[in-house]
């Protein structure tokens, strides 16, 4: 298959990042073209298969996951469809999405299985099973282990005042 949308894809997290820059891009309901969308769709699905469980660290190595998850890339990619038009900002470390500033979509996060992290101020959302640590990171620590990349920043609401003089 011939990408016409993603280039130089080689590890889950950059199929991923790519595909929710595409879907801010491209998505009907940000005045993009469905025809465009469903092409992204295509290759995205033909990427997952290529992929893998293929990951990066946060110093670029690259890793296999010895865990399977066939159906992680679509959840994945229906997560990301569901929280396009809200207005938060989100970051993408290593394979947990966090969501902050969604105080006002509490309810709908957590209907799509967000969690919110109470030291970290941000729901995450996840395809791997959540277990109880010992040892808990920084959001810092998180993103110097494991990456960072910011996908989307909220639009501030400004008013603009207009008066007769």
């Amino acid at each position: 298959m011939i990408y016409r949308f993603f280039k130089d894809v080689e590890t889950v997290e950059e199929l991923y990042s790519q595909y929710k820059k595409l879907a801010m891009q491209h998505h009907p309901d940000h005045g993009g073209r469905v025809e465009d969308m469903q092409q992204i769709n295509a290759e995205y699905d033909d990427l997952k298969k290529r992929v893998g469980n293929v990951h990066k660290n946060a110093t670029g190595e690259t890793y296999q996951s010895e865990r399977t998850n066939a159906d992680a890339p679509d959840r994945f990619r229906d997560i990301i469809n569901a929280v396009i038009n809200f207005n938060i900002d989100l970051e993408l470390c290593g394979c947990w999405l966090w969501a902050f500033n969604a105080y006002a979509y509490k309810d709908d996060l957590k209907a799509l299985g967000f969690f919110y992290c109470s030291k970290k101020r941000a729901w995450a959302w996840t395809d791997e099973p959540t277990k109880k640590n010992k040892y808990k990171m920084t959001l810092d620590e998180i993103r110097e282990t494991f990456g960072s990349e910011i996908i989307k920043t909220r639009k501030d609401e400004i008013k603009k005042l207009t008066g007769a003089a």
